[in-house]
């Protein structure tokens, strides 16, 4: 597992309409270091800053872990997300099992 650099930093939180997961995924990034105050929903129209992390649930429709990333590019072409977050650059640090 790669340390963070700054866990009180904000990181968004993506579960693909999901929604049956987010307390989990708040109680399992905060056994991690992560402030749940920092913690939100992503949403399509804004993408996170340059150094934020990104929490996910994977895969989409099933999910069996939470992959936790730093963003490293908000200019990226061709990124992997969709609306503000396919112009955004991640790195992965780690992951998470949800169970």
């Amino acid at each position: 597992m790669s340390s963070l650099n700054d866990a009180g930093k904000k990181i968004y939180i993506i579960v693909h309409g999901q929604h049956q997961f987010v307390d989990q995924i708040k109680e399992k990034l905060v056994m991690k270091g992560f402030e749940k105050e920092k913690m939100q929903l992503a949403s399509l129209d804004r993408a996170g800053n340059v150094s934020e992390y990104v929490a996910m649930i994977w895969p989409p429709m099933a999910p069996k872990e939470i992959v936790v990333s730093e963003i490293i590019d908000t200019n990226a072409h061709g990124g992997s997300g969709m609306g503000a977050w396919s112009s955004v650059s991640q790195k992965e640090l780690y992951r998470i099992p949800l169970n």
